[in-house]
């Protein structure tokens, strides 16, 4: 738990890093999977203080969304799927990128990769506290 703790913490801390320093606008779908993450932290952080080791079941609809949400803005960023701006925003479209470190990894190839990391660290707690019973 605590690494996917950890994940959520780095991934939150960019996410505020980007808004509030670097003053980078979000697309409605950022927002949702910010808006997840920000949740997860929160129950994350409660499971580990509360030693809660069943905590994990209530991480599952976030990641359940921020997964799929992640795999499609990682396609827009690919340009696999090809998006009209109006879709994302009116104001800042999906396909916008804040920077692309070797000319793959973008915002969207980070978030996909944090909502990866918490969704297997979450699926092997849970077969651990079902080991454990």
């Amino acid at each position: 738990m605590w690494v996917a703790w950890a994940t959520s913490l780095a991934a939150s801390a960019a996410s505020v890093y980007f808004i509030e320093i670097l003053g980078k606008p979000a697309a409605t779908l950022c927002w949702v999977n910010r808006m997840l993450m920000f949740g997860l932290f929160l129950i994350l952080t409660v499971g580990i203080l509360q030693r809660d080791r069943g905590a994990w079941r209530f991480t599952v609809p976030f990641w359940a969304i921020g997964l799929p949400v992640a795999i499609y803005q990682q396609l827009v960023h690919w340009d696999i799927i090809h998006v009209v701006p109006k879709v994302c925003s009116a104001s800042y479209v999906c396909t916008t990128k804040f920077f692309n470190l070797f000319g793959f990894i973008t915002q969207a190839t980070l978030c996909l990769t944090a909502f990866t990391v918490i969704a297997i660290c979450m699926l092997l707690t849970r077969s651990h506290d079902a080991a454990g019973r």
